[in-house]
């Protein structure tokens, strides 16, 4: 759909200002189940979203493939808009802005992809994966489950101010769970990951190491409530930063009082050897792109040095209520919704510290491997709450075996801050998220 027809149609109704957000995506898409890849196919969507304003009342409405009336959205979202509340700190939308950077997002691997070739790397994934868990001691090994997706995306944004920008980027995501069975009896580990690239030995490499993991964790008892130190690998703690931390950051909590980080710039909110970025140059991750939801041009940004908070993320909307020129991390919940302030690519820069020495120096503690419900937490005063599904009872540098069904709870500023008592070396990346190991200090731990 021609993006100029729809800003002239918002002039014929009376608007003062509007805004497109156009999405069209094409997937191939795979089902696994029991070993098998049971579903194979390809789809191919646009969404738009409308948003336009009078005055200082604000509405958007959504055309997608399902439904191409146009005339209807408009008679909709003049409808809507007329009946919306306003919004005094209405600033309108962005004017075009200078300086896009060159960033990496798509993959050829993925453009030039078939059914075929992607068949048979999903399967050969599979059978190394079983394969390497029969070597390591499985009796038995099984994919129990899985779905992996991979395509193109163009976003296109265009608004009354002049703004028109549109990128295409490779989309890539697959999740599989491992069930292999020992003589300690049956057990599971899964991984996730998404991207923008088709990467073959990070893929194997991802399925090796789940396949040596889901044998750690067979046999799981419950262990005594108390506190315990907690090593979280790097993949557990990419979920409970997005979870906990990434909200803190968003300009907009700040202004609302939903954020921890209101009043602390250039205070220290974490420990020394934290810092944090927001880096959308990353090749080929799923934050990495050139402009935000907005149209307006992204750019590296130093959020925590040495502890201390640097800055936090704006879209227009917030940059113009605190008067700042800062943009580029507009991004939406679905196309027609308004933005809010999120990063791009959330980087936690790894530390010294080679979490495999730290089984032997700890005395009690838990290495947690992956977690669920960490969605459960509290991002307006940091309080953690998740259950580690796969962790390691250590006692005096021994490992005693898999700890069952543990419930972790304690507050991300507390365990990034006084007792935070090392980074790892090693990074896990997924979701526009980079994260290292974490070794934190005396958290409370409960079997449930």
């Amino acid at each position: 759909m021609d993006v100029d027809f729809l800003l002239n149609k918002g002039k014929t109704i009376g608007l003062e200002g509007l805004e497109v957000y156009m999405v069209e995506t094409e997937l191939l898409n795979l089902t696994i189940s029991s070993d098998k890849v049971r579903e194979v196919s390809s789809s191919k969507t646009f969404s738009i979203g409308v948003r336009g304003y009078i005055d200082k009342r604000v509405a958007g409405v959504t055309i997608n493939d399902e439904n191409l009336r146009v005339d209807a959205a408009f008679e909709k979202l003049s409808s809507l808009i007329k009946t919306s509340v306003e919004d005094p700190n209405w600033a309108g939308f962005p004017p075009p802005r200078k300086g896009f950077i060159n960033v990496i997002c798509r993959d050829n691997r993925i453009i030039h992809t078939d059914y075929a070739e992607t068949m048979k790397t999903i399967k050969d994934l599979m059978e190394i994966m079983k394969d390497e868990a029969i070597r390591e001691g499985a009796e038995r090994a099984i994919v129990a489950e899985g779905m992996t997706r991979l395509g193109v995306q163009k976003i296109t944004t265009a608004n009354s101010e002049g703004v028109h920008v549109q990128d295409e980027c490779t989309v890539f995501s697959t999740f599989m769970v491992l069930k292999t069975v020992t003589g300690k009896g049956e057990s599971d580990k899964s991984f996730w990951i998404m991207n923008r690239r088709f990467d073959l030995a990070e893929l194997e490499s991802l399925g090796r190491d789940t396949a040596r993991l889901s044998l750690m964790f067979g046999g799981g008892r419950k262990i005594e409530n108390g506190e315990y130190d907690l090593i979280l690998m790097p993949q557990a703690a990419v979920g409970i930063i997005a979870s906990t931390l990434i909200p803190a950051f968003s300009a907009l909590n700040i202004l609302e009082g939903r954020s921890p980080l209101r009043g602390k710039l250039e205070s220290k909110v974490l420990a020394e050897e934290v810092g944090v970025s927001d880096n959308p140059e990353l090749p080929l991750e799923i934050g990495s792109r050139r402009f935000d939801d907005e149209g307006m041009p992204t750019s590296s940004k130093v959020l925590i040095k040495d502890g201390v908070l640097k800055q936090v993320l704006h879209n227009y909307y917030t940059s113009s209520r605190m008067k700042l020129e800062n943009v580029g991390n507009g991004f939406r919940r679905n196309p027609s919704s308004p933005t809010t302030p999120y990063p791009t690519n959330f980087f936690v820069h790894p530390g010294e510290v080679k979490l495999e020495d730290l089984q032997r120096e700890v005395k009690k503690a838990l290495i947690v491997y992956e977690t669920i419900g960490q969605w459960m937490s509290n991002p307006f005063n940091g309080n953690v709450k998740a259950t580690a599904t796969h962790a390691l009872l250590v006692e005096n540098g021994e490992v005693k075996g898999p700890a069952k069904g543990v419930l972790v709870t304690g507050n991300i500023y507390e365990w990034l801050g006084n007792k935070l008592n090392g980074l790892g070396r090693e990074t896990f990346t997924s979701e526009g998220i980079v994260a290292p190991g974490v070794w934190v200090e005396k958290v409370k731990v409960a079997t449930e």
